[in-house]
């Protein structure tokens, strides 16, 4: 085996568009789905929580399974792009019935709607979106490229985020008389669904035939079609948690993203109930976070290749949730102007923008991490297993909207915040209760997740000799 040929910008561009549609469903579902059902069409929180738990239920099967198939398919497509393909289209469908239910549905109704398209959309995730994430590890055989990969499969998947906010809140969620706070209109979430859907099925048809030819050439390369017989699903699974690197790499990011996800489903109520925003001002303030994520991103790479991707990690995470949380205790401190929108506004966008520049790299290195997993798990046991490790990757990602909307539901329910009301009829008290569970409450569990990442063993050094060996194994 000779050395890894570098990527052409080309290539990576056409890699990380794909990751848009992945900004853009993860916009709609973890960001709106949650209060659309429980503010707009008035389901329970614990009914809403318990339908996205069911849903990522399935997911703990569907996600390693989509990944061990694309692992050992055979075919002239390459192994993970017949399934980006197969994606877009249903993708698409089910998003926008997921925020289309029938007029009249009573709670259970309701319930059942939600479980079944939730259940839908993310079974047509996996199948687009854990081959795609194996795919960057198939086209980046470099540690270096590895980041520039994660790099812009993550700047353009916040770019579908901030694309997204501002379809939303600029033209569909205008306020209106009947609706000043133009979240709560029901009417504006089947089109902004439709939206959505045509932006990500746009951009993985792109990616995927950006990205072809070099999938095919990699397959040729590395000598990984039809040299090698199908491996066993549940081999691999216990041979990976077999591995320290993917068993303490799996809990933290689990933990993390299911703690990630209580805040992305109480988003829109932070904004509208505690700190009491115009829709113009949510926009502005939630894109704040995606914009320093973008920016963030731009500076992995070379703060990479002085720390660990350990370290770095650690630190992004906690850094970004400690400045996230900050102006919480400042506004029950009485320093910021909580009835000042046009002075606090700029303040919350300038404390968001921080947070998430300094979380830039949480949201880069996981990818790169991962590919390091699955070649020392070739190291050990023998076989790629690039599909399954992503599998297992998206099943935490999207453990935050399953696990993390279930503790929403269920705490929303537990301090009896009010459904369909707006921001000046719920009380004090009770949307503080919101504001303890949205911040402090996550950094004190975002640490404990970080702890448990701290014990993560791979580290530069060791994944270069990995490297080595692997090499001088395919050179005897």
């Amino acid at each position: 085996m000779t050395g890894p040929a570098r990527l052409s910008l080309r290539v990576k561009l056409s890699y990380g568009l794909g990751e848009m549609a992945e900004g853009v469903k993860s916009a709609a579902l973890e960001t709106f789905l949650f209060f659309y059902y429980v503010q707009v069409l008035g389901l329970s929180g614990s009914l809403t929580g318990l339908a996205l738990l069911v849903a990522v239920l399935i997911d703990a099967v569907s996600d390693p399974l989509i990944g061990h198939l694309s692992d050992n398919l055979r075919s002239p497509l390459g192994r993970r792009h017949p399934f980006l393909y197969l994606a877009p289209l249903p993708l698409g469908l089910s998003m926008v019935l997921l925020f289309a239910p029938p007029d009249g549905l009573s709670q259970g109704g309701l319930f059942v709607w939600l479980l079944g398209f939730t259940a839908v959309s993310r079974l047509m995730q996996s199948c687009y979106f854990v081959p795609h994430m194996a795919l960057g590890a198939d086209l980046a055989q470099d540690y270096g490229d590895r980041v520039a990969v994660s790099g812009w499969r993550n700047a353009f998947a916040y770019l579908g985020r901030l694309l997204v906010l501002g379809v939303a809140f600029s033209i569909f969620f205008r306020p209106s008389e009947a609706y000043p706070d133009g979240q709560l209109d029901a009417s504006a979430y089947a089109p902004l669904a439709m939206t959505c859907a045509a932006i990500a099925g746009s951009a993985i048809l792109l990616s995927a035939i950006g990205t072809q030819r070099r999938a095919i050439a990699m397959d040729a390369e590395l000598g990984r079609s039809g040299e090698r017989p199908p491996a066993r699903l549940l081999g691999h699974i216990a041979n990976a948690f077999r591995l320290p690197a993917f068993t303490i790499f799996f809990i933290a990011n689990l933990v993390s993203y299911v703690l990630s996800g209580v805040q992305a489903a109480l988003s829109i109520h932070m904004m509208t109930y505690y700190w009491q925003l115009p829709p113009q001002g949510i926009q502005w303030v939630l894109s704040a976070l995606t914009i320093g994520v973008l920016v963030g991103s731009l500076f992995v790479r070379p703060v990479a290749e002085r720390w660990d991707k350990k370290q770095l990690l650690v630190a992004s995470v906690v850094a970004s949730v400690a400045i996230a949380t900050l102006p919480i205790f400042l506004a029950e401190a009485g320093i910021l102007p909580l009835h000042d929108k046009d002075r606090l506004i700029p303040i919350l966008f300038g404390f968001l923008f921080l947070a998430g520049l300094s979380g830039g790299a949480a949201l880069v290195l996981p990818g790169a991490m991962l590919a390091d997993i699955a070649d020392a798990y070739e190291h050990r046991f023998g076989g790629r297993i690039e599909g399954f490790v992503y599998g297992a990757s998206a099943f935490t990602r999207k453990a935050a909207l399953g696990f993390g909307g279930a503790i929403a539901g269920f705490a929303l329910d537990l301090i009896r915040f009010p459904r369909g009301v707006p921001p000046t009829d719920v009380d004090r008290s009770t949307v503080l209760d919101l504001a303890l569970l949205y911040g402090p409450a996550m950094l004190v569990l975002t640490i404990v997740a970080m702890a448990i990442m701290w014990q993560y063993p791979l580290s530069r050094k060791r994944h270069e000799k990995i490297m080595r060996d692997l090499s001088s194994a395919g050179n005897p």
